[in-house]
């Protein structure tokens, strides 16, 4: 049996991460269960709710927080959708690594692995900040398995997001050479913007911060040509306190390569809409997914 590869740095670190998520799902507003995908990479917690017959939608959470970010949706998507909140693999989180992820074919060649484990021929994806990398990319390289794509805030994909490596780049580097976190932890308060949330938010983040062994690759920056063929539709919602790059810009990008990506602004939300700004995010996914 393959060796598992933690992605904490100490049991203590795990233990308290598992406690934080644990707190968290204690909000999850439906029924609910858990499920572990074996993949070639390791086993993928999944959170699982909705009606079983419906159509599924698969929804990838930011770096940092876990498929528990997802409570603030779940409730109004999985009236409609089977859900499936997902800890992906080489993240932070509950799954468990065997093999680290190391490019976009291993993400790829892994939601091949969690569709077919979940029975899924293809599905919706929906996903925030790296999720929302990983979406896009599953929809390039197996666009058969994708029905529709929404892209919150994704991490890279349209844009370098300079902004978010000149304020994390060197907490990182301390954080290794010193250990320091505390440059690392303001990074994730300018990210945020000082919207309100819950503890575990600032728990799991702190923990990541201090405790956390991200175990993939860099989110890449799709060229001209890798975005023209993207044929699923796509729907790119930003929030108007973004601070990873400037939404219009990305927008401009967007819309010029992928034919008929619908893009728009998520008022009053930041970098994790989906939390900040659930109403307008679940309205709007919705509305997407039924067209």
């Amino acid at each position: 049996m393959p060796e598992k590869i933690s992605v904490f740095r100490s049991p203590e670190g795990e233990a308290q991460y598992r406690s934080a998520y644990a707190a968290a799902l204690k909000l999850w507003p439906v029924p609910y269960e858990e499920l572990y995908i074996p993949t070639r990479f390791g086993d993928t917690h999944v959170i699982a709710s909705g009606p079983k017959d419906a159509t599924p939608v698969i929804l990838l959470h930011p770096a940092g927080c876990g498929a528990v970010i997802w409570y603030r949706n779940v409730g109004a998507l999985s009236q409609r959708y089977r859900t499936y909140a997902v800890d992906t693999l080489s993240e932070i989180n509950l799954s468990i690594v065997t093999r680290p992820i190391k490019n976009c074919l291993d993400f790829a060649a892994w939601s091949v692995d969690l569709f077919d484990g979940l029975h899924i021929g293809s599905a919706h994806m929906v996903g925030n900040s790296f999720g929302g990398f990983v979406t896009l990319n599953t929809a390039l390289v197996h666009p058969e398995r994708v029905k529709k794509v929404v892209l919150i805030s994704p991490a890279a994909t349209f844009d370098p997001m300079r902004a978010l490596y000149r304020h994390y780049s060197i907490p990182y580097m301390l954080r290794y050479t010193t250990g320091s976190t505390r440059l690392l932890l303001r990074a994730y308060e300018w990210l945020w913007q000082g919207f309100p949330r819950d503890e575990w938010i600032g728990q799991l983040r702190r923990i990541t911060a201090v405790d956390g062994v991200m175990r993939h690759g860099a989110p890449v920056v799709f060229s001209d040509e890798e975005l023209r063929k993207i044929r699923t539709p796509v729907l790119l919602l930003i929030g108007d306190h973004e601070m990873i790059y400037k939404p219009q810009d990305v927008f401009r990008r967007a819309t010029s390569l992928v034919s008929g990506l619908k893009a728009e602004i998520v008022p009053n939300a930041n970098h994790n809409a989906e939390y900040t700004a659930p109403e307008f995010v679940n309205t709007a996914v919705l509305e997407f997914l039924a067209d």
